[in-house]
């Protein structure tokens, strides 16, 4: 289950916006020279991780496998992604965890 709104803290609520304004950021880089993305997947792949963390104490793998599963057929991820961060952004972190996942 995870954390209302309600239930976080503002320290919480501020790790949240940083971890995701990294991601976004690792991501445009990534959109815009392909060629990075060895060098940023690590990045891209924890700070997704962490980003989770902060909203699902009960993290797994297997949740986040999950989601990035849900990724790739709702259009409403592909969306938020893809406006933050560039068109084919969304595919590129799902291409990214589901590697890091399978290590």
């Amino acid at each position: 289950m995870t954390k209302s709104a309600a239930d976080f803290s503002d320290e919480n609520f501020t790790r949240m916006k940083t971890i995701e304004a990294d991601l976004v950021r690792n991501l445009q880089e990534v959109v815009k020279d392909p060629s990075t993305e060895s060098k940023l997947s690590d990045a891209i792949f924890t700070d997704h991780q962490n980003w989770l963390k902060v909203i699902m104490p009960n993290y797994s793998t297997e949740i986040h496998l999950g989601i990035v599963n849900g990724y790739e057929s709702d259009e409403r991820y592909q969306s938020y992604y893809d406006d933050k961060a560039g068109k084919g952004a969304t595919k590129i972190l799902i291409k990214i965890v589901k590697d890091h996942l399978q290590k």
